[in-house]
């Protein structure tokens, strides 16, 4: 049963219930999230079918909506990955793998990431993030590569080859790849082989995957009440490098792990910022580790919001659901017996509810509906005296014209 979200609504603070950001977040959601469907009925002789009643459903949002998932809990047996399993299907159209994918993990057992992803795949998840090509501080990276500290060439070209490695074993199935992880706080290879290596990374990355997006990704950007303007300046002026050197950047990752709230003002002014360089924003890992969980769904709530209103965000991932499977279990929309906090009630109410189309219209003298949805796949039927027709529709950018003929 779903939670009414007046309960939640009470513990937004009074500032931020009457702030001007969220009826502005609201006009810019219907404003860019939305588009025209035309759908255009005639008759079985071919004429325009007037009074005819058509309905729009959305199958599948435009927007990415996703979680980092284990692949060993994706893929296990037992009630609980069973039940992880369908709360994937009914819940997200985007999936970034929790470590699976990291170096030391591929190193170990490559065979659970990629069956994930085929699992991802065949399950109708199409968009899958990597995550991460390169994390550049030798906690995170395989131990034996600190052996090659002093011999260069050597130590460019393992990272060069474990790039084409992982790339290559995974081309064509995913849609993202974090390149970079964390450049601020891991940057013991950039020390020794030099910020320039970065780019080749990017570069080496393309070349083995030409259609993945290659994003970079850092965390305390938008966390941390937007206090951390060192990190936020080192992440800005990473970007402009890697524009600079001609590293196909294709987009902007944005981790999110909160441990207390940013204002949305505060949070919009640094999307706004990072905006400027007219790439694409992810959020690529929320998630807010507090106990009190009506604090904790009302920035939920305010933070999705923002998120989902501002034109450079086009995906938005949290770093875990469930508490019996999440790095930080107070932050999981999920308890461990499976029952949902009001977390999971905002998810449920705003990316199933208020931001999903399920609408009708009836044709006009022409035999033309317009209807006003989110952009993304639908399904089209039009219901004649006593036939109907059917058809696909991807509602995008500029809108779209859909012809059906009743039999």
């Amino acid at each position: 049963m779903i939670l009414p979200l007046l309960l939640i609504a009470i513990a937004i603070p009074a500032a931020a219930q009457t702030g001007a950001w969220r009826q502005a977040a609201l006009e810019r959601i219907e404003e860019i999230r939305k588009d025209t469907l035309t759908v255009r009925v005639a008759d079985r002789e071919g004429k325009p079918a007037a009074g005819v009643l058509v309905k729009a459903t959305l199958i599948e949002h435009e927007f990415g909506f996703g979680t980092a998932v284990a692949a060993r809990e994706l893929l296990g047996g037992g009630e609980d990955s069973e039940r992880y399993r369908a709360f994937i299907r009914d819940n997200f159209n985007m999936v970034v793998l929790e470590n699976d994918l990291k170096w030391p993990q591929w190193d170990r057992d490559r065979q659970p990431a990629l069956e994930a992803v085929a699992w991802l795949r065949a399950n109708g998840i199409s968009r899958v993030r990597g995550h991460t090509l390169v994390w550049p501080g030798w906690r995170w990276l395989p131990p034996k590569l600190k052996s090659l500290e002093s011999d260069l060439p050597a130590l460019r070209e393992r990272v060069r080859a474990h790039i084409e490695d992982i790339v290559s074993a995974n081309r064509g199935t995913l849609a993202h790849w974090d390149v970079i992880n964390e450049p601020f706080t891991n940057k013991d290879l950039m020390t020794i082989l030099g910020d320039p290596v970065m780019a080749e990374w990017f570069r080496e990355a393309r070349r083995h995957d030409p259609d993945a997006m290659l994003f970079i990704n850092d965390y305390n950007i938008l966390s941390s009440r937007g206090e951390k303007v060192d990190h936020q300046d080192h992440y800005s002026r990473t970007i402009r490098f890697l524009l600079d050197q001609g590293a196909p950047l294709g987009g902007i990752g944005m981790q999110g792990h909160f441990t207390q709230a940013t204002t949305p003002e505060r949070m919009l002014e640094i999307l706004d910022r990072f905006g400027e360089f007219g790439l694409p924003i992810a959020i690529t890992e929320y998630d807010y580790q507090i106990k009190d969980e009506a604090g904790q769904a009302a920035f939920f709530k305010d933070f999705l919001t923002l998120c989902f209103s501002h034109p450079r965000v086009r995906w938005f991932l949290m770093w875990g659901f469930w508490e019996g499977r999440h790095w930080r279990p107070d932050g999981a929309m999920v308890r461990r017996d499976w029952s949902p906090k009001q977390s999971y009630e905002v998810w449920r109410e705003l990316v199933k509810n208020q931001w999903w189309t399920r609408a009708e219209a009836v044709t006009d003298a022409t035999g033309t509906a317009k209807i006003r949805g989110f952009r993304g796949r639908y399904g089209i039927t039009a219901f004649g005296e006593k036939t109907r027709a059917s058809a696909p529709a991807t509602l995008g950018e500029g809108g779209t014209v859909v012809a059906l003929r009743l039999p």
